[in-house]
């Protein structure tokens, strides 16, 4: 698909950058790749993001804002919140990829993504707001919860492939009923 439009490009680029980075990591990501597949010339890459990490960057940018815009933290119902997420990891597996991809390659060696960060900092104060207003329990300080609710919810999708193979009656059904029973416990410690 050929534009002059540069949004649409810019778009077309990130897409391309997504099922790329889900597929190979940044590492073995190819720029080239990524380029050929969104239909432009890999020099557009660069005059678009500046470098590949950058690119990186924007796409998970992209993912944080989709994920806020589509799946906001409901406090008054956190088990549901969780399972609105699993949903949201169904739908879009490329984000528990890209996430690993970045735990791996990036945690350590580069700074934080500003757009993660916020989201993370929304969530808590979220969680905070609603501890000091009796809705969720006081038993884990916000950001511990924060951490459990995300690991459950995300349990299925970082699975290995043995433990998969050992669930394979488990629908997707009963997947989210369990990531969904598991917080609801969570907060009943």
């Amino acid at each position: 698909m050929r534009t002059r439009d540069p949004e649409a490009k810019r778009r077309l680029l990130l897409e391309a950058a997504t099922s790329e980075f889900a597929a190979y990591g940044i590492a073995g990501a190819r720029v080239d790749r990524i380029a050929q597949a969104a239909g432009v010339s890999a020099g557009l890459v660069y005059t678009y993001f500046g470098s590949k990490d950058d690119l990186f960057d924007a796409v998970f940018d992209e993912i944080v804002a989709r994920t806020m815009n589509d799946v906001p933290i409901t406090v008054d119902d956190l088990p549901e919140y969780a399972g609105r997420l699993f949903d949201g990891y169904r739908t879009y597996p490329e984000i528990q990829r890209i996430a690993s991809w970045h735990r791996l390659e990036r945690s350590t060696s580069t700074g934080l993504i500003a757009a993660i960060t916020a989201s993370m900092e929304h969530k808590v104060e979220a969680l905070e707001q609603a501890q000091e207003a009796g809705i969720v329990p006081t038993s884990f300080a916000a950001i511990d919860l924060l951490t459990l609710l995300l690991a459950l919810t995300g349990v299925w999708a970082s699975a290995e492939p043995e433990l998969k193979a050992l669930t394979a009656e488990h629908d997707e059904a009963r997947r989210r009923a369990v990531v969904v029973a598991a917080v609801a416990a969570l907060l009943a410690a």
